[in-house]
């Protein structure tokens, strides 16, 4: 072995080295506060010594095994059904009759998605992104353990920050405890995690998915909720943790195990991800939370203004020591005239450069800065006039953000055919509706999937026929309802069903929701 070569491979096991006692000393190291803000008594804020004991040391022969371990029950599945304009009617390809058939049960307006959620207290509060939530009809949610939680509650959601809070009615359940992004470091190691819950076909359902980066930037603002919402709140961490469909909503991680942020977004020109995922910090989502706890609405002081941050050009028009503040580009917020900084005299083009004496560099800053404070609070402003080029400070009474982000619960679907969620009909009627199927083939017709039920979640369609229930013959609607009547919420169904255009058969075991 040559010289080079030597010297390449110790430089490479040294670097694993202290790769491995990075991680290791990380873990043990105890940088987050026990209490980070007010909310209900059920929420954890920073791992408990018991947690990071069972965590033990990160290394490389486990990676970031234990980690997973703990905070992947933890994490939920979240799936809606929304109604869409000019959605297409969701009619199984049969003859003209039998689509007829099918045509009247079907809801052509409603299309489901899913994206992933995080339990954050033991009584069921789960935490979300809004846009996972916004608009739906319908919200289930899967655990970790396969349990379903029909029409979730939707305890309010807040645009300005794309954070939302539901309940489901359960007790003991696994949850994260709350880390701080203000003291996590950009070059820290962080998991993003998900359950996406969307189909791979042959039955099977995209569950638990992790990935593993550090934290690349903090205090991003890449202008995604502010297009079309100005009083949008935009302080992400980003990543290179990779965030994909379906992740959004999921937490980001650090090494001990606290939840820093949510997964929300990524910046990418094909739609997956290119190494630009961006988290909502947890700071910003517990105050979100506790507010919807509290008062089933967000209550945000702001300024009623829409701000840039400083470019170099702006700078040194205005004179500044350096490329930091904001410009006041207009007024008003979410289409109200009303506006605090404006009746305390500001003015389009002014730069605002410190807020109670604390210095502002960017959007971000400035709210990150104003959140700390409540409507009716006065602040002072420092500021640099667009007209003189002159400084001066103005106190500004903070108004309250005008449009409520409260929300109702989300209305509850139609009730289901049953526990699993269809509707069927009787052979005979789909034999003379124009269904070709073998005179020896008995059994009931699918003529209806609700999207969020049992057979719904695993992509079950309408034209598909149950011949039996865990064994028990299905022979007509009225044995189908017997056999289906003495099944109990949490039971598994065995269902044994042929496929009329295929003549393909198929057994499939599913768990009725609780």
């Amino acid at each position: 072995m040559n010289d080079a070569l030597r010297t390449k491979l110790n430089l490479i096991l040294v670097a694993l080295l202290a790769f491995a006692l990075g991680l290791g000393f990380a873990a043990k190291l105890d940088l987050t506060p026990h209490s980070l803000a007010v909310g209900p008594a059920a929420i954890q804020f920073g791992a408990s010594e018991e947690q990071l004991e069972q965590l033990g040391d990160v290394s490389l022969s486990q990676g970031f095994a234990p980690i997973v371990e703990r905070i992947s029950p933890a994490v939920v599945t979240i799936r809606v059904a929304r109604q869409a304009r000019n959605a297409h009617e969701n009619i199984p390809d049969l003859p003209e009759p039998f689509r007829d058939f099918f045509r009247q049960p079907q809801d052509p307006g409603l299309v489901q998605g899913s994206g992933s959620g995080f339990i954050v207290s033991p009584d069921g509060y789960i935490v979300t992104n809004n846009h996972v939530v916004a608009g739906a009809e319908e919200i289930t949610v899967e655990l970790a353990d396969r349990r379903v939680f029909v029409n979730a509650r939707l305890v309010g959601r807040d645009p300005d920050t794309d954070v939302a809070l539901l309940k489901i009615e359960a007790e003991d359940l696994p949850s994260i405890p709350f880390g701080t992004s203000d003291g996590t470091r950009v070059g820290e190691w962080v998991l993003a995690i998900g359950s996406p819950g969307f189909s791979l076909g042959g039955g099977n359902v995209l569950e638990t998915t992790v990935t593993a980066g550090i934290v690349s930037a903090k205090g991003r603002n890449i202008n995604i909720l502010a297009r079309a919402n100005n009083a949008a709140i935009e302080d992400f961490i980003q990543t290179d943790a990779a965030i994909n469909p379906g992740k959004s909503g999921g937490p980001l991680v650090n090494v001990r195990g606290e939840v820093v942020g949510m997964n929300t977004a990524i910046s990418s020109t094909t739609g997956f991800n290119q190494g630009y995922g961006f988290a909502v910090p947890i700071e910003l989502v517990s105050e979100v939370v506790d507010d919807l706890i509290r008062y089933g609405e967000v209550r945000r002081a702001i300024l009623g203004v829409s701000v840039t941050s400083v470019t170099a050009e702006d700078a040194e028009f205005y004179g500044l020591d350096e490329v930091a503040g904001v410009v006041v580009q207009d007024f008003g917020a979410l289409g109200s005239g009303e506006s605090a900084a404006r009746e305390a005299g500001l003015e389009r083009g002014d730069v605002i450069v410190s807020l109670d004496g604390e210095p502002i560099s960017a959007v971000s800053e400035l709210q990150r800065e104003l959140r700390s404070y409540e409507p009716g609070e006065t602040v002072r402003l420092g500021i640099v006039r667009r007209s003189n080029k002159q400084r001066a400070t103005v106190p500004v009474t903070l108004q309250r953000r005008p449009a409520e982000t409260r929300v109702a619960a989300a209305a509850a679907p139609p009730d289901a055919a049953d526990h699993l969620g269809i509707q069927v009909r009787d052979l005979e009627d789909a034999r003379r509706a124009g269904l070709e199927v073998d005179e020896n083939v008995e059994g009931v017709v699918i003529s209806d999937v609700e999207r969020t039920g049992a057979l719904g979640r695993v992509n079950i369609q309408a034209g598909l026929i149950i011949q039996d229930i865990n064994g028990q013959p299905v022979r007509s609607v009225a044995e189908y309802r017997r056999v289906v009547e003495e099944l109990e919420p949490g039971d598994i169904a065995n269902l044994a069903l042929v496929d009329p255009r295929t003549g393909q058969r198929l057994t499939l075991s599913v768990r009725l929701p609780s």
